[in-house]
């Protein structure tokens, strides 16, 4: 097993599937803080039994305590491995110290250097807790085991000097800067922890921040998923509404023809059939009588009828397809009202029609093509005078304004019949007409008109309450 796998499989001890992140940081930290000491006493050991056993030096406390730590390493690693993470970590924080340092004391192993170091070794492992317990989660633990390691600072040189057993003289200058050599430690203790503890607290302000971040992007991922099954759906039900569009479509161009076409192809079969004999011959113009050759000049007649009916819906088909393009410059509305009405008031007063325009503001303007709106507009006219044909008190009001959105509206309302929910399914498509000799091309047209201009045409309806038709740009 090479070295990165053994690293990552300790750092891995104890690591539920269920804890969070900053759980797994702290257990992986945890087991390999005890990794790094562990490593650390062994390649100790080895340095200091050697030369022991060159100088013939007897074992000691202080030798013996490095194997001590590294049995303890040993044992928490096993612990962290069964799954108990918490009692690791604890500890990891309480226990070094005292097998390190407070027990050698209390049996009477003190050396010179001792006061030298001892302080300071207590000030760096005042870190532990630092790494492994979190300050707002585990905030009793935390303060504890901080005030733990600022007890032991205070009183590690009164217990050295209390269980000593030589007096040292580094002791007698000790106590006379007694003072300034505590109140140093206490400072370097204090200014220590304090900026750790703000790093701290910042990197776990940080880590809020990128969790709520990470929320709120997995929420932006959630709606942008749902977005995209909206718009697939959308385009489906495009598909299906355009398909059944074209299929609706097809059928209209297909009855039209076929009504001009089947008459013709029967009328010219009789005619043809009227002029043979028996046999299938051709009859002699002598033959022929009178009424014959008028049966036939009548079939002629609505051959002739049906033919120019068939070049009408084509013609009006082509219309659809080659409107010209928009020539845009400012409108005011005002004007636009004024030459349509003029336009239309003879037949307004001749259908009784009583008519009013409002635009808000006076001057509101728009940028369109002048004749191809002015037939839009002609086109809902003369839709609305049909829908108000049988209304005593008809009504016809335009309106123009600016909406909220800055979109200029110019609604045409009448008070007619009112268009059902089923004819307002279908109003726009070409050759849609509930009325007898009418191609439908006209709203389809219209709607047209206003795609080329960026705008568009809707409708609000009801039978029986008028028609709204409103051209938004």
């Amino acid at each position: 097993m090479s070295m990165k796998k053994i690293w990552n499989y300790i750092s891995n001890l104890g690591i539920r599937e269920d804890d969070n992140e900053s759980a797994r940081r702290t257990i992986m930290l945890n087991n390999k803080l005890n990794f790094v000491m562990l490593v650390s006493m062994v390649l100790l050991l080895t340095y200091v039994v050697p030369s022991m056993l060159l100088t013939n030096k007897p074992i000691s406390y202080g030798n013996l305590r490095i194997a001590i730590l590294i049995g303890f390493n040993f044992l928490n690693l096993a612990i962290a491995g069964f799954g108990l993470t918490m009692i690791s970590r604890l500890l990891l924080v309480f226990i070094p110290p005292v097998l390190f340092l407070i027990v050698p004391t209390f049996i009477g192993y003190v050396e010179e250097e001792s006061y030298t170091y001892y302080p300071y070794i207590l000030i760096c492992t005042s870190i532990i807790p630092q790494l492994l317990l979190h300050p707002k989660n585990e905030r009793f633990l935390f303060w504890l085991s901080i005030a733990y390691y600022f007890v032991m600072v205070l009183f590690i040189d009164w217990f050295m000097v209390h269980f000593e057993t030589i007096q040292f003289p580094i002791v007698d200058r000790i106590n006379t800067f007694y003072p300034f050599y505590k109140i140093a430690q206490i400072v370097m203790f204090i200014f220590i922890n304090a900026c750790i503890y703000y790093l701290r607290m910042l990197s776990f302000r940080f880590e809020d921040e990128l969790y709520r971040k990470n929320r709120e992007l997995d929420k932006q991922n959630l709606e942008l998923i749902n977005q995209k099954s909206e718009i697939e759906r959308q385009k489906d039900e495009l598909v299906k509404k355009e398909t059944s569009t074209w299929q609706k479509l097809v059928n209209i161009i297909s009855h039209e023809i076929l009504n001009s076409a089947i008459p013709i192809t029967n009328l010219a079969g009789m005619g043809s059939q009227m002029l043979e004999d028996e046999s299938g011959a051709v009859l002699k113009p002598a033959k022929i009588d009178g009424e014959t050759i008028e049966d036939i000049h009548h079939g002629l007649k609505i051959i002739e009828s049906r033919t120019r009916a068939l070049i009408n819906f084509v013609t009006s088909t082509k219309s659809l397809t080659h409107i010209p393009r928009p020539t845009i410059r400012q409108i005011r509305i005002g004007e636009l009202f004024d030459r349509i009405i003029i336009l239309f008031q003879p037949r307004f007063k001749e259908k009784g029609i009583q008519f009013e325009k409002h635009i808000n503001p006076p001057e509101l303007t728009v940028d369109a093509d002048m004749e191809l709106i002015e037939n839009v507009i002609i086109n809902l006219i003369l839709n609305a005078i049909e829908a108000m044909e049988e209304i005593p008190a008809a009504r016809l009001s335009f309106v123009a304004e600016k909406s909220e959105l800055n979109q200029v509206h110019i609604s045409v309302t009448d008070n007619g019949k009112g268009i059902s929910d089923e004819v307002l399914e279908h109003i726009f498509l070409p050759y849609y007409s509930t009325k007898p000799n009418n191609s439908g091309i006209g709203l389809s047209l219209a709607q047209q008109i206003m795609m080329l201009h960026n705008a568009r045409l809707e409708v609000t309806s009801k039978p029986g309450e008028g028609a709204i038709f409103t051209m938004i740009f």
